[in-house]
């Protein structure tokens, strides 16, 4: 999931290099941002394949697994010993 997570800043990293190289800059931050994102969406596609394979029960569909995986990252609840974690335990 955190492999998602940098895919969306390498994203946004590489669409500011993309604005700044129209503007007369450099490269070097689009280069970076496509470079992690290619990075992050191989290791998110090997996480994918790995999760999928491992899942016990019938599989979901391949749309239904992306769907599930963008609106957990997008969505995450706190960690589970983090501060909201007793206030989480009463209700």
């Amino acid at each position: 999931m955190w492999s998602l997570r940098v895919g969306y800043v390498a994203l946004l990293v590489a669409f500011a290099g993309l604005a700044s190289v129209l503007m007369g800059a450099t490269p070097w931050v689009l280069a970076a941002g496509v470079i992690t994102w290619l990075a992050a969406a191989a290791v998110t596609l090997v996480e994918f394949l790995v999760c999928r394979h491992e899942y016990a029960g019938t599989r979901p569909g391949l749309w239904r697994m992306r769907l599930l995986l963008i609106h957990d990252t997008v969505h995450a609840l706190p960690s589970p010993g983090g501060p909201d974690s007793a206030e989480r335990s009463l209700r």
